[in-house]
C-alpha cells in the first residue's frame, strides 16, 4: 500500500509573464533555480501568515476592493451617460434638424459637400445607418442606394422620419442600439453614421467600430461624419481632468439644460484610430465638419 505520507503533492500554479520573466531575472542572479525561490517565498508567505494571520493580505484586499468599486463606478457612469444622451435626444427630436439651418456659407458649401459623398458612396448598395435621427442624412443615401435601414433608439426621432415625405420605397427605420446591431435583420454592404461618432464614449470607440465593421463585413464601404470643435458654437465646452471625454452643456427650445457628451477630433487623431481598421482611407477635416470614408479592411 501506498505511503500516503511519503507523496509529494505538485501544485499546478498559473504564472503571468511577467512574474515568469522577474523570477528567470532573479535565478540568474542568484544562482538559484525558479523552483527553489518559489519555494522559499512560500515559506516566507507561511511564516508571516502564522504570526500576523490575515492581516499581511490588508493592502491586497483593500486594494482589489477599491478596484472594482473604480469599475462600479464607471459601469454606472456609462448607464447614466447613455440614459441622459436618450432623454436629451428624445426632446430635441422636434427641433434636432434646426443645427443644419445656419445662414452661414462656409457651412452650407460644406453640408453640400457631405451629402454629395453620402449619394456617391451609398449608390446601389445596402445601407445600414446609425443613430439615422429624422432621417436627414438617410434622405440623400435613400436617392442612390438599393435600400437603407436607419437605426436609432429614440422612438421620438424615428416617428418624425417615417412621417417625412420624401420617396422611402427603399428606406426602412427600426428602432435599436448602436453596440448591439446583430439585433439588425439584413446583409449591407455599406455603413453609414453621421454625427454620432463624437457622443460615443472614447474607451468605447473600438468596440463600435468592431461590432460596426463585423456587421457589415469585410469590404464594406463606409462614411463617418461630425462636428469640427468652433468656439461658441452648439453649447459652451466641458472638460475634466478626472476623463478624458468632452461635454457640451446645451439648452433646449422648452428651457430644459443637459451635459452631453460631445468628443472633436483632429486629423492626426482620426487617422490614428482609422488607418489600422481601414483601406483606401479618405479623411477631409473642414472648418465646420470633418467625415472619413474606406473600405472595411
Amino acid at each position: 500500500m501506498e505511503d500516503k505520507a511519503d507523496k509529494t503533492k505538485r501544485l499546478s500554479v498559473y504564472l503571468p509573464e511577467k512574474v515568469k520573466e522577474d523570477l528567470e531575472r532573479m535565478a540568474e542572479e542568484t544562482g538559484l533555480s525558479m523552483t527553489q525561490l518559489i519555494v522559499m517565498a512560500t515559506h516566507g508567505l507561511l511564516a508571516n501568515y502564522a504570526e500576523q494571520g490575515g492581516a499581511i493580505f490588508g493592502d491586497l484586499l483593500a486594494s482589489r476592493g477599491r478596484m472594482l468599486h473604480e469599475v462600479k463606478e464607471k459601469q454606472q457612469q456609462l448607464h447614466d451617460e447613455k440614459a441622459s444622451m436618450q432623454e436629451y435626444y428624445g426632446a430635441r427630436a422636434a427641433e434636432y434638424e434646426h443645427i443644419y439651418a445656419r445662414e452661414d456659407a462656409d457651412y452650407r458649401q460644406e453640408l453640400e459637400l457631405i451629402a454629395a459623398v453620402v449619394r456617391k458612396l451609398t449608390a446601389g448598395r445596402s445601407v445600414l445607418e446609425i443613430a439615422c435621427g429624422t432621417g436627414y442624412w438617410t434622405q440623400y443615401a435613400a436617392e442612390a442606394a438599393e435600400r437603407i435601414v436607419g437605426v436609432d433608439i429614440r422612438p421620438e426621432v424615428l416617428q418624425i422620419a417615417k412621417s417625412k415625405p420624401w420617396p422611402k420605397r427603399n428606406a426602412a427605420f427600426v428602432q435599436g442600439d448602436a453596440y448591439r446591431l446583430g439585433d439588425i435583420e439584413g446583409d449591407f454592404d455599406c455603413g453609414l453614421a453621421n454625427f454620432w461618432f463624437s457622443h460615443i464614449p472614447k474607451n468605447r470607440l473600438n468596440a463600435f467600430l468592431q461590432g460596426f465593421h463585423e456587421r457589415l463585413g469585410q469590404g464594406a464601404h463606409v462614411l463617418i461624419a461630425d462636428n469640427v470643435y468652433v468656439p461658441g458654437r452648439g453649447g459652451e465646452l466641458i472638460a475634466s481632468e478626472h476623463s478624458e471625454d468632452t461635454y457640451k452643456r446645451r439648452e433646449l427650445a422648452d428651457g430644459s439644460k443637459h451635459e452631453i457628451l460631445k468628443n472633436y477630433y483632429t486629423y492626426e487623431e482620426l487617422n490614428e484610430i482609422f488607418k489600422p481598421l481601414s483601406e483606401n482611407l479618405r479623411i477631409y477635416v473642414g472648418s465646420s465638419f470633418w467625415y472619413v470614408s474606406y473600405t472595411v479592411a
